[in-house]
């Protein structure tokens, strides 16, 4: 009887296991190999990157490129001053983007952490940082800690102040830095568009916007910008920097059909939209500043005893000193890099050594003047070579050209403190050109450099630019309940200018 059960039970047993085999043979088949279930970290770190990057750090939206002064426009008689191409909101979309990449980088960091993977970890948490600091730079308070929790049920998050979002800010640049300075070995992924999987170079920019945040608080928590810069600076083996201009946070887009996801180059240069300000032409010139040339292209039309002319525009309607002809355009030659028509600058060279030249100044790292001296001619020549990089081979701006600018009296090193001060963050607003976030911030931390209300503006009153951006319309009601108070006060006052941001300590602005 014990065999005859077993032989029925054998072959039983054995359609079962086939039919097991076949099913995960059927449920194999049936899976698409391009449309997985699960999106690799490495390609959900990209897409996040990217989504956030195209719409946000090119050159191209009115209301803040207004208010860096390197842009003009040419527009002719048609197209005089008005609302719409002065002082604007920035629209939903952007401030959507935000939200939709910080719900991504989220959850890039739970599925990261879960998988121990703490090289993606880092480089999320380290975006995650950068981004929040362009939002709250641009906007003061708005919702964070309760933000992109919808799955959570959260679907009216509350808005956190600017010193609330700074420590926020600042402890993810501080988990990031401690995971780099751990050295795990799991990789990042190439198709990421800033370091293509370069984790020492992630290491270098997450330290790098640590000195950036730094800065931006410095005159109102001197504590914890001492605490940021004492441990990046005087540990550079566990948190190095940038350590030449070679070390830039760029992206790139491919030249032709990608143009509108770096509008400003499309808009303002390919189609000659726009050109250079006098404001930046004039400083250019008054330095004989050899970066003028491969910024701008000399203006058209005959040339006066045979001389190179270089004209700017006014960045709101045209200016009234010259016809759109006599006006120069970006020099194409610099920005069409190997076929692109980038870059998207995130962070330069440049700029942590102007970083490091205030610090060692001000006293808020040991070194004094002949530190902030060397990290001043640092930033000055490491711009000019950043900005010398020609599609055409031209070769970049030699070494004795750059020595001979720094020992011009109106940029070399000397003065009083507040006048080497000046000439630090002077420089930074020229190595800064093309970029759009971080110079608005830095023109409202330092109040350098100073035009006054731009010409041209619609609207009167003011003797500087817009403090900060108002609130997209959407917010105010589909968010209702928690924005309220921040619509009224927003009303209350001029509704484009806003109030002055946390960090901002300037006095007699308006």
């Amino acid at each position: 009887m014990k065999k005859i059960i077993y032989f029925y039970i054998l072959p039983f047993v054995s359609l079962i296991f086939l039919m097991s085999a076949c099913t995960k043979d059927f449920e194999e088949m049936n899976t698409d190999p391009n449309l997985p279930v699960e999106v690799p970290l490495a390609n959900h770190l990209a897409g996040a990157i990217v989504n956030f990057d195209g719409g946000n750090m090119a050159m191209s939206d009115g209301s803040i490129t207004i208010s860096t002064r390197y842009v003009g426009q040419r527009w002719g008689a048609a197209y005089n001053p008005t609302v719409n191409n002065t002082f604007q909101s920035i629209t939903s979309s952007d401030w959507g983007s935000y939200y939709h990449t910080l719900n991504d980088l989220n959850v890039i960091i739970k599925k990261a952490t879960e998988s121990e993977a703490y090289n993606m970890v880092a480089a999320a948490l380290t975006y995650r940082a950068e981004i929040t600091q362009i939002y709250t730079d641009r906007f003061g308070e708005m919702p964070y800690l309760e933000a992109a929790l919808a799955a959570e049920g959260i679907l009216r998050p509350a808005y956190n102040d600017q010193p609330s979002i700074y420590k926020e800010i600042i402890s993810d640049l501080k988990k990031a830095a401690d995971y780099f300075k751990a050295g795990y070995t799991d990789k990042i992924g190439a198709v990421e568009p800033l370091f293509h999987g370069d984790v020492r170079k992630w290491q270098k920019y997450c330290n790098s916007l640590r000195l950036r945040v730094a800065a931006r608080i410095s005159n109102v928590d001197e504590a914890s910008a001492k605490k940021i810069i004492s441990e990046v600076l005087g540990n550079p083996n566990d948190y190095p920097i940038t350590s030449g201009w070679r070390d830039a946070a760029e992206i790139t887009y491919g030249g032709q059909g990608t143009n509108w996801e770096v509008g400003y180059w499309y808009w303002m240069n390919l189609l000659e939209h726009s050109g250079p300000t006098y404001y930046l032409i004039d400083m250019l010139k008054a330095f004989n500043d050899p970066r003028l040339e491969r910024i701008c292209s000399p203006a058209p039309g005959p040339l006066a005893n045979g001389i190179v002319e270089y004209r700017g525009t006014t960045e709101i309607g045209r200016s009234p000193d010259f016809t759109i002809p006599q006006m120069s355009y970006f020099n194409k030659n610099y920005y069409v890099v190997n076929g692109t028509t980038g870059p998207n600058i995130h962070l330069r060279h440049s700029e942590v050594c102007f970083n490091k030249a205030e610090f060692y100044l001000r006293g808020l790292y040991t070194g004094g003047d002949a530190a902030a001296e060397a990290a001043y001619k640092e930033g000055v020549y490491s711009s000019m070579k950043e900005m010398s990089i020609m599609v055409d081979g031209t070769p970049q701006i030699a070494d004795a050209v750059i020595d001979a600018y720094l020992a011009n009296p109106v940029t070399a090193w000397g003065g009083t403190t507040q006048e080497k001060l000046e000439k630090i963050w002077k420089q930074k607003w020229i190595a800064m050109c093309f970029m759009e976030n971080e110079p608005w911030a830095e023109m409202r931390r330092t109040d350098v450099p100073n035009w006054g209300i731009a010409r041209g503006s619609f609207y009167a009153g003011h003797n500087r630019d817009p403090f900060r951006l108002p609130y997209p319309s959407e917010e105010e009601r589909m968010n209702s309940e928690n924005s309220k108070q921040y619509f009224e006060r927003q009303y209350a006052g001029d509704y484009l200018w806003g109030k002055q941001l946390w960090w901002d300590t300037r006095t007699g602005v308006h």
